[in-house]
């Protein structure tokens, strides 16, 4: 399956199922995450002091840029005629219209979040680490604040503040989330080393390491993320340098295996078919794991490309 990598290289590249580029690399900005739309339009942040984001064509021609409103955007959703940005640094989540040609249009709403925790460095202020979109709602994964944010997105493009849930404990840092077929849903805590896990009203079920075995130093999950059946829950560990494996249960997660991912720093990772393709972003490699057919286990690691600084994995159909 050709792929996308997103990069602070400041240029993103596509690769054939052989780890081939398809054509040259594209120059962006520090384009350290980056969303496909249906047109094929690509959406990439530009993660500097001064946030932005901007839109290419599938041939990598710039259609337009425009500011976020706040600094350090590191991740992207799409839904319905909108993007939207998660502003790391700035704290905040920004909305923008597209037009028919997947360009951007303007910039619908701007929401500002305030606060923070109890980690003296990291959680200082508010710090929006992921936006995801589900049946209209928008929830945004706040490390600073310790929070999950649920919004309502309605048709002009404005967010809607519903509630907030605080994950427990305090320190937690949570920095991204997947829902479950069953309607669980799963946080990666960065800075507690931990997966949680919610009901689909958000009340905590349980919390679990994201390791198996105990790291040396510091440890920070990364992504996470489900197997196409569902079954399985792969969880992205920093200072490991593993992908977990976990077994969904009715009864909650249970772990299965650890394994490296033949890289450092793995920032995100991709589900393929029958593979999992990491970005290792401190060794400058992409790796592939192969996926038994029977526990959902990665086998180890084998090179797939090299790439300077990846950071995102985008499957391209």
């Amino acid at each position: 399956m050709p792929v996308l990598i997103g990069s602070y290289a400041d240029h993103y590249s596509t690769f054939d199922d052989d780890g081939k580029p398809l054509g040259a690399p594209v120059h962006a900005t520090a384009p350290s995450y980056v969303v496909v739309g249906p047109a094929g339009v690509r959406y990439a942040v530009g993660e500097l002091d001064e946030g932005s984001v901007s839109a290419f064509t599938p041939d990598g021609e710039l259609l337009n840029t425009l500011p976020t409103g706040g600094a350090s955007p590191c991740h992207l959703a799409l839904t319905d005629g909108f993007l939207l940005a998660a502003n790391y640094g700035g704290g905040s989540v920004a909305v923008f219209a597209l037009r028919p040609d997947g360009s951007l249009d303007r910039r619908t709403d701007l929401a500002q979040h305030v606060g923070g925790s109890v980690h003296p460095s990291r959680q200082e202020a508010a710090h929006a680490h992921q936006v995801t979109v589900r049946d209209h709602m928008v929830h945004v994964v706040d490390l600073g604040m310790d929070s999950l944010v649920h919004y309502r997105l309605t048709p002009a493009g404005e967010l809607e503040h519903v509630r907030t849930t605080t994950v427990q404990p305090l320190g937690s840092g949570p920095r991204h989330l997947v829902f479950h077929p069953s309607g669980r849903v799963f946080v990666a805590n960065e800075l507690t080393s931990t997966v949680a896990t919610y009901t689909s009203g958000f009340e905590l079920l349980d919390v679990r390491p994201s390791v198996l075995v105990e790291p040396m130093g510091d440890n920070l999950p990364s992504e996470l993320a489900l197997s196409r059946d569902g079954r399985h829950l792969y969880v992205a560990n920093r200072g490991n340098d593993t992908i977990t494996t976990f077994a969904v249960e009715e009864s909650g997660l249970l772990p299965v295996d650890e394994v490296s991912t033949g890289g450092t720093w793995p920032r995100h990772f991709a589900v393929l078919d029958g593979m999992l393709c990491v970005a290792n972003q401190h060794s400058d490699t992409v790796t592939t794991l192969d996926l038994d057919p029977d526990s959902g286990v990665p086998h180890p690691a084998r090179p797939f490309i090299e790439h300077p600084s990846p950071s995102v994995v985008v499957p391209l159909r």
